[in-house]
């Protein structure tokens, strides 16, 4: 009975055992892969957590140059204003220029003298002495120009100070081109100060009336004058 019984009890023993080493052995095959899937979740987020910094990177780097392109399209509108400003206020300069030279028509408040020859002439062999002559155009501009005209026109032709007015008879001479009698003086400038000028007493006015000559001073509210004329028209 004796002899028996160990078999048995080997064979149990020995049963149980296979079956623990098989249990450590499956045990010991199953650790790896928690510890294989535990790897792969720490990857991913790795991954994705490098993609959101890469990210942020670059919509830091997308900012940065966002704002220089907005400084740029600033500073480039800025100067696109100055270079407006400029050019309008090179336009501005060239127009007056223009104006003063006499390339542009110009117009504005002023005065308006008129001289015309006397009409009682006594003695026809004094006729000279009853007529408009240059010296009193010359008078009348002189006076114009020293109380501020900004322009000035004879007959609706400017006058420049580099202008010439020659005495032909009946006729005047302005810059070849000749003009008859009367002979209609524009002014342009501050109408009140010029119109005192030529009017004040034992000023031009009374000295063109004791040569004889006719004279009719008026203000205007607007004067308008054609750009330069030429001798050819």
């Amino acid at each position: 009975m004796k002899s028996k019984g160990k078999p048995l009890l080997l064979s149990l023993v020995l049963l149980i055992s296979g079956f623990l080493i098989a249990f450590s052995y499956q045990q010991t095959e199953n650790g790896p892969e928690m510890v294989h899937l535990t790897d792969s979740r720490w990857e991913k987020e790795y991954f994705y957590q490098k993609q959101l910094l890469d990210m942020e990177e670059r919509n830091k780097s997308l900012r940065e140059e966002l704002k220089e392109k907005r400084m740029s399209i600033q500073m480039y509108e800025n100067n696109l204003a100055n270079s407006e400003e400029v050019v309008a206020d090179l336009v501005s300069r060239k127009n007056k220029l223009q104006k003063f030279a006499g390339e542009l028509n110009v117009k504005g408040p002023g005065v308006e003298v008129v001289l015309s020859d006397s009409e009682y002439i006594p003695n026809q062999e004094q006729v000279n002495q009853y007529i408009v002559h240059e010296s009193h155009i010359h008078m009348v501009i002189n006076e114009l120009l020293s109380a501020g005209a900004k322009a000035i026109a004879i007959n609706g032709q400017r006058y420049f100070s580099d202008s010439y007015i020659a005495c032909t008879g009946p006729v005047i001479t302005v810059d070849g081109i000749q003009h008859p009698a009367p002979f209609v003086i524009t002014a342009i400038g501050d109408e009140e100060v010029l119109y005192s000028s030529l009017d004040l007493t034992m000023g031009v006015v009374d000295r063109l009336t004791s040569e004889n000559v006719e004279v009719e001073l008026s203000k205007k509210d607007e004067v308008n004058m054609r750009a330069r004329l030429s001798a050819e028209g």
